[in-house]
Parts: structure tokens; C-alpha cells; sequence
């Protein structure tokens, strides 16, 4: 377990060195929050601002991206070179895709976090406050299940190049069909149920449905939903990875 966490903690480290990293995580979401809730202001009412909707989407949006941060932890050329030296250790080579999962997500949330509370103070953006840790646990739920399907696209392509194209295509798809940018109920009939199968689709309607109506039905359900595709993608990723591959 010793040897575990020293893993864990480097890879933490070789995320938190990279100040394009840092800035991406604080500066994407609320950039992103900032234009969009400028041009569209006006447009959603008195109960609820642009930058409300904005933030939150947006703020989910970012976490989608969890898996391009995986993706190059675990695939980046500066990173495979120690991860050699692993695979040739008396340790189990699936500590390699478990430690980049992990690193992931307590590098992604611990700035996604910030960029929230910064977007709360420069923007106003109400993230609720009577569920204000529900409301976070369904961000990191979603955060850590895309820590997961990037390492699991790097054991299924084995290149950094491939996987990140598929998992912008991925979270492109996931974007649309959730209505991140714009109500689904706009692209049709047809799209409105495809999106229900989307899980990230469940989670933005329990999220506005927990500030602006107190209501926390279906929040066990969503939760277990994320925790258990995410158990279901750390054990292919497990099935997966051959420290051959990585070489």
C-alpha cells in the first residue's frame, strides 16, 4: 500500500507542476461561464441569470475533460519513462492505471472546486446552498468516472494521440445530448429521448432541481448510477492493461 501511495502522490505531483494544467482547470470553466453568461444575459429570467446556468454547466462541461487529464498522465511522453521502472518492480502492474485514476481526480478536484467558488464570487453564480454537498458529490462523481473512461481509452488504443481524439468526440457527444450549451428539447423530439439515457443528462436536472427546488429525489440513485459504471470501468481497465503495451 506504501509503495501505492508514493505512486499516487507522484503522479499528483507531475499534474500539479504543469501550469498549463492549473490553468485549464481554473480558468477554462469560468471563462467559459463569463462569455456565455454575457452574450445570452437577459435571456433566462429573474429567477434564474445566465451566469446560473452557465455556471453550472459549465462548471460540468470541465469535469468531462477529467478524461483528456487522465489520458495524458497516463500516456504523456515524460510521464512513461518512470512508469517503466514500475512495470519492472515487485508491484502489481495495475497500480499504474489505478494511480493515474486517482491522481486525476484529486488534481481535477481540487481546481474544479476552486473555479466554482471563484465563479460564485466574480459571477454570482448560485450553486445552491441548503445542497450544497450533494450538489458537489454529484460533481465529483461525474469528475471521477471520466478520470476512468480516459485511462480506460489509453488501454484500449494504447496512444495518447488516438484516445484523445476519442474522448473529444466522447465529451463532445456528452455535451450535446446533456445540454450543457443549449435545451436539448431544441434539436427535437428524437433527441430529447436519446438524452435520457445519458447519465450526465440525469445529473444536471437533479443539480437544478436541488437548488432552485430543494429536492433531492433520485440523488442515491444518480450517485450509484455514476459509482457503479466507474467500479465497471476500473475493472476493464484492469482486464486491459499489459505493462507490454506500455513499453
Amino acid at each position: 500500500m506504501y509503495r501505492f501511495l508514493r505512486i499516487v502522490q507522484r503522479d499528483t505531483i507531475n499534474l500539479l507542476i504543469n501550469p498549463m494544467w492549473i490553468f485549464f482547470g481554473i480558468g477554462f470553466p469560468f471563462l467559459l461561464t463569463a462569455v456565455l453568461g454575457v452574450l445570452t444575459e437577459g435571456l433566462y429570467g429573474s429567477s434564474i441569470t445566465s451566469y446560473d446556468y452557465y455556471g453550472v454547466t459549465m462548471l460540468l462541461y470541465s469535469t468531462l475533460y477529467a478524461a483528456t487529464f487522465s489520458a495524458n498522465a497516463f500516456l504523456e511522453e515524460r510521464i512513461k519513462q518512470p512508469n517503466l521502472r514500475i512495470i519492472y518492480s515487485p508491484i502489481n502492474k495495475f497500480s499504474i492505471p489505478l494511480s493515474k485514476i486517482i491522481a486525476t481526480f484529486i488534481f481535477t478536484a481540487i481546481f474544479y472546486t476552486l473555479a466554482g467558488g471563484v465563479m460564485h464570487i466574480l459571477l454570482g453564480v448560485n450553486f445552491g446552498s441548503a445542497h450544497l454537498g450533494k450538489i458537489m458529490a454529484l460533481f465529483l462523481a461525474v469528475d471521477f468516472f471520466f478520470s476512468c473512461i480516459g485511462v480506460l481509452m489509453c488501454c484500449l488504443f494504447k496512444s495518447e494521440g488516438v484516445a484523445n481524439q476519442i474522448i473529444s468526440i466522447v465529451t463532445t457527444l456528452f455535451a450535446v445530448l446533456s445540454g450543457l450549451f443549449f435545451p436539448v428539447a431544441s434539436l427535437g423530439k428524437q433527441m430529447v429521448a436519446i438524452s435520457k439515457f445519458s447519465p450526465i443528462t440525469k445529473v444536471i436536472d437533479l443539480i437544478f432541481s436541488l437548488i432552485y427546488d430543494t429536492a433531492a429525489t433520485g440523488f442515491l440513485a444518480t450517485m450509484g448510477l455514476l459509482l457503479g459504471m466507474s467500479m465497471l470501468l476500473i475493472l476493464c481497465c484492469g482486464a486491459l492493461f499489459k505493462g507490454e503495451d506500455y513499453l
